[in-house]
């Protein structure tokens, strides 16, 4: 049958959910059949339209509607063709039900999903697969038995490759897996075989071995990207100076100094003075801003909302944005984001995109602060997360904090688990600070940063506890 080109949205509009909602409510055969005939039969896409699925399927986990899952569940694990014994698919739909009634029993069952994952053997479904159960793992709490899939999704992505029956996606799936593993030499055997890749994607491949082996070769972008004003201005900011990155996380430590010291300062999500720490945690200076491109289309729509983001801080110098074409009345260059870094499974979150983007410019040294790495269910600063109480901040969604305590939910944080490969960029910045000697950090960064990849996922899931 010829492949269709996918009609359901990429995005999560209420229209998308409701088109997704009529599958997931279907009796699965038959919306595995329809979705094929109809919107796409080409089963690789179909993995990635299942991960959408899965964000609907978490949803539901803390509602009323919780019975429904393992029905949501089996119908995005038929749709990536996972081939899981059914068996399985049972026990991590009884899992589910059991820690939504005795949320006590979580820590138990966790331990229970890791060992009966590790029984599964990484021959039974393809590398793409893997990966959407990895990403459903995860996103339901189960970060370590998540991680058991990830490494399942390497060993059958490069299987597939050597045997000569893997798909553009999945070549790029293992040269990703291989980086992220410090096998530079097996990566790049792999990608300089690859008749099909580009030039920006080799690139990228190569500016990252450079990076960690730190060797004269590293590149930057080509001359035919740095021709507007917002380039010409971040290269000037960026290149052979010492660069603080702040996110917005909690910063307990004295790092203002540190912060305000460096050459240029860059500011993920930022949302105006009122939502900086006192200045001797976070210190006061934003020379560059960053952010996702819905939550600044909706800011720079708004004049008022635009000049409190954008109009208190004097130094502001450029905004990065992830979309072309945004612009704005208010007199501050807009720079689109050029390059997107060789993160394993998923794309990279906004401080891993940031990070990326500035090393591609050559900097002296990096300083992160406020980075937690998602290990803190506070997720932001304390100003910052006042400032959401207000509907009218851009980019707020209703029911995703709990403002008792300050915290993201738990079924939030771990729902982002399968939009973002947490352990990806946690090993990002980890293979960065260890190998390139460009990272440096407040002490509550470097403290995380030097966990093992293993204590890191233990750091996960106690962090989302019982729920």
């Amino acid at each position: 049958m010829r492949s269709r080109r996918p009609k359901i949205k990429s995005d999560y509009s209420r229209s998308a959910i409701a088109k997704r909602w009529v599958f997931l409510l279907l009796p699965t055969r038959l919306s595995v059949f329809l979705f094929r005939t109809f919107i796409d039969n080409n089963r690789e896409r179909n993995t990635l339209e299942a991960a959408k699925f899965l964000v609907d399927t978490a949803n539901i986990y803390p509602s009323k509607l919780f019975r429904l899952q393992p029905k949501f569940l089996r119908f995005s694990l038929a749709l990536g063709d996972s081939n899981l014994p059914k068996v399985y698919i049972k026990f991590l739909s009884r899992s589910l039900l059991t820690t939504r009634k005795d949320s006590l029993k979580r820590r138990t069952i966790r331990d229970s999903v890791l060992a009966t994952t590790k029984l599964l053997d990484h021959s039974i479904t393809s590398a793409h697969s893997w990966k959407m159960i990895s990403l459903a793992l995860s996103g339901f709490g189960f970060v370590r038995a998540g991680t058991i899939a990830r490494d399942n999704c390497l060993k059958r992505a490069c299987e597939e490759v050597y045997a000569g029956v893997a798909t553009n996606r999945t070549l790029h799936l293992a040269i990703k897996g291989l980086l992220e593993a410090r096998r530079f030499d097996e990566a790049k055997r792999l990608y300089q075989a690859l008749s099909s890749l580009n030039n920006t994607e080799k690139l990228v491949y190569e500016n990252y071995i450079s990076l960690m082996r730190q060797t004269k070769s590293f590149i930057t972008k080509s001359d035919e990207s740095a021709t507007s004003l917002a380039e010409v201005i971040f290269k000037e900011l960026i290149h052979s100076r010492r660069i603080a990155i702040v996110a917005p996380g909690k910063i307990s430590s004295n790092s203002g100094v540190s912060i305000d010291s460096c050459d240029t300062v860059v500011r993920i999500k930022y949302y105006g003075k009122s939502s900086l720490q006192p200045t001797v945690f976070g210190g006061s200076r934003c020379d560059i801003t960053s952010h996702n491109s819905d939550v600044f289309e909706a800011a720079v729509n708004n004049f008022s909302e635009s000049e409190k983001i954008f109009g208190e801080v004097p130094d502001l110098k450029l905004v990065v944005s992830k979309r072309k074409g945004i612009k704005t009345k208010l007199n501050v260059p807009i720079k689109e984001m050029s390059s997107w870094p060789p993160t394993f499974l998923t794309t990279g979150t906004s401080g891993t995109l940031m990070i990326w983007n500035v090393l591609i410019e050559h900097p002296q040294k990096i300083f992160l602060a406020g980075f937690n790495f998602y290990t803190d269910r506070g997720g932001y600063n304390l100003q910052l997360l006042n400032l959401f109480k207000s509907s009218s901040t851009p980019g707020f969604i209703p029911g995703e904090l709990h403002w008792k305590n300050g915290n993201l939910s738990q079924t939030s944080l771990a729902r982002n688990h399968i939009a973002h490969n947490l352990r990806s960029d946690f090993l990002f910045v980890k293979n960065l600070y260890e190998l390139s000697g460009l990272i440096d950090g407040t002490p509550e960064v470097l403290e995380i940063l030097n966990l093992t990849a293993d204590e890191y996922d233990m750091r996960l899931e106690e962090m989302l506890g019982d729920w």
